[in-house]
């Protein structure tokens, strides 16, 4: 999936930040209904056109902050009905004591005609979806935090999240995050910190503000007189860097790629980064490097998926793919020792070459995931349709292998992938755009497709995330066992068609395995 292209040469969608729109809305105050039907249009306020906080609205990229209190997803606002895209905040406690009364860890209690009270949802924002009975239908302000999301530009497409953390002088866990946003209609890039309650992307401390020009890059440098970045910002990569003294992440940086030009753009972005402080450290544009890719027989060239091989380590390697190109990228980042910004080092490349065509040849790369341990890369290609998968673990020069041990064919127009150990070894949820469904794959032997899950209009994006679950309270069935406590391991799907998530329970041990469960949102008609 494409989200809707918006470039400098296209006016209309590209409108420079703060992204305005021309709503045609009416407010009838003093002037009531007449006042709109002598006029030619009435003039919206600032408020009437502001997106919803209680909503999601052509959700993209999805991430799970680094204590998986929260899930981060990106609205493009792809039909600028609304004056910005907005990144919302959902409350995964909310989520997931939903999803433990709606499907309890087996629990007799439970499963019998007339259930106790604490099995049912809550009759007033939930209901069973009538075609899919394992699934509960939820409005999304039962999860959404309305005052902890910010306002940004159109056509978001992905989001990456550093996990800037540590430990207070009392051992204590202190969660301190950023989230960065590539936005095709400016084009830029947006950046928020994290609290563990609330995004920030301003100087105030006003509710679901507008990111500053400061959390807003669009040039090189982040100078207003440099260069802009290349156009149709796409996927992003983001990397705390290793620890440094005094609770800092000075290496943190980022990796974005642009679909049309074929250009990768390098975020210098430290841990102790603050826009408000002269001297500190910045959150800027470092580097571009364009025209890495061949040209395809459209005459155009793009950088598409991109992933890091082993996040918080000095020399970490980034893989970038192409759209045009049959070949995967690799990059490093060099840091210069007297503290001017880093840079892009190209490295080596490997062909795409095991499968397509008679001589071989993959195009047309999508997500790009790595296994936990960084020894194993996923990818995701549309020519011809398959998954892909190399072994990048450390050969005897000292590198990586990158070469390729198994591929299965999978649904056209695939868009992004999440890899997950659920409990019964590592999987592959590959996204499918077109058939609104995600296809599992089990990477042993040369791979295979072991499943396919229905999960709404327009799934792109799919991260995952494992917590301890429990019984519901109450007391159990007469014999039945006390409430259990055990692992349960969830996929978040954003239905870009439908305004909703899909959440997949993908824990090996129960029935609702590889099932919808829950969905955030009322589904949008088509």
């Amino acid at each position: 999936m494409d989200v809707m292209q918006a470039t400098s040469r296209d006016p209309w969608r590209s409108k420079q930040h703060p992204m305005r729109t021309n709503v045609l809305t009416c407010a009838l105050r003093s002037w009531g209904l007449w006042g709109c039907i002598l006029t030619s249009a009435c003039t919206a306020s600032a408020a009437d056109v502001h997106p919803p906080q209680d909503r999601l609205f052509f959700p993209t990229g999805l991430a799970v902050a680094p204590d998986g209190s929260v899930l981060f997803a990106a609205n493009s606002n792809s039909e600028l009905r609304y004056d910005s895209g907005a990144i919302s905040v959902i409350d995964l406690g909310t989520v997931e004591s939903v999803i433990d009364a709606w499907s309890p860890i087996p629990n007799p209690a439970c499963n019998v005609i007339s259930p106790p009270a604490f099995c049912k949802p809550d009759a007033g924002t939930c209901k069973s979806d009538p075609d899919h009975r394992e699934t509960l239908v939820c409005d999304a302000v039962k999860f959404l935090r309305a005052d902890a999301g910010v306002r940004i530009g159109n056509f978001a497409t992905d989001l990456a999240v550093q996990d800037f953390s540590y430990l207070d002088k009392d051992g204590n866990k202190v969660v301190k995050a950023r989230v960065v946003v590539p936005t095709r209609g400016d084009p830029s890039i947006a950046w928020a910190d994290f609290d563990g309650e609330n995004l920030s992307c301003t100087a105030g401390s006003t509710r679901f503000p507008l990111c500053d020009d400061a959390h807003r890059l669009a040039n090189v440098g982040s100078d207003p007189d440099s260069p802009p970045i290349p156009e149709e910002p796409f996927g992003v990569f983001a990397d705390p860097g290793p620890p440094g003294q005094d609770k800092t992440y000075p290496n943190g940086f980022a990796v974005m790629t642009h679909l049309t030009t074929g250009a990768v753009t390098l975020i210098n972005s430290p841990g102790n980064a603050d826009p408000q402080v002269k001297d500190a450290p910045q959150v800027e544009v470092a580097d571009v490097k364009n025209n890495l890719f061949a040209i395809d027989a459209t005459g155009l060239r793009g950088a598409t998926g991109v992933a890091g091989r082993k996040q918080g380590v000095d020399g970490e390697i980034v893989y970038v793919g192409s759209r045009s190109d049959a070949r995967i990228q690799t990059f490093t980042v060099g840091r210069p020792v007297n503290n001017t910004p880093p840079y892009l080092l190209v490295d080596d490349f490997f062909f795409l070459d095991a499968v397509g065509a008679s001589s071989g040849g993959s195009t047309d790369t999508r997500g790009m995931q790595f296994s936990q341990s960084g020894d194993r890369m996923y990818v995701v290609n549309r020519r011809p349709p398959t998954l892909q998968i190399f072994d990048t673990s450390i050969g005897p020069s000292g590198f990586p292998r990158n070469a390729a041990t198994g591929a299965s064919d999978i649904c056209r127009e695939a868009s992004t992938l999440a890899v997950l150990d659920a409990g019964a070894g590592e999987r592959a949820y590959v996204t499918c755009f077109q058939d609104g469904e995600i296809y599992v794959v089990d990477p042993n032997g040369s791979s295979q497709v072991e499943d396919i899950i229905t999960v709404g209009r327009g799934p792109y994006s799919v991260v995952a995330a494992t917590y301890q679950a429990k019984s519901p309270p109450g007391d159990p069935a007469p014999g039945a066992s006390a409430p259990v406590t055990m692992s349960r391991s969830l996929l978040f799907v954003s239905n870009y068609l439908e305004d909703t998530i899909a959440v997949v329970d993908v824990t090996p041990t129960l029935a609702t395995r590889n099932r919808v469960v829950l969905r955030i949102g009322q589904p949008r008609a088509p």
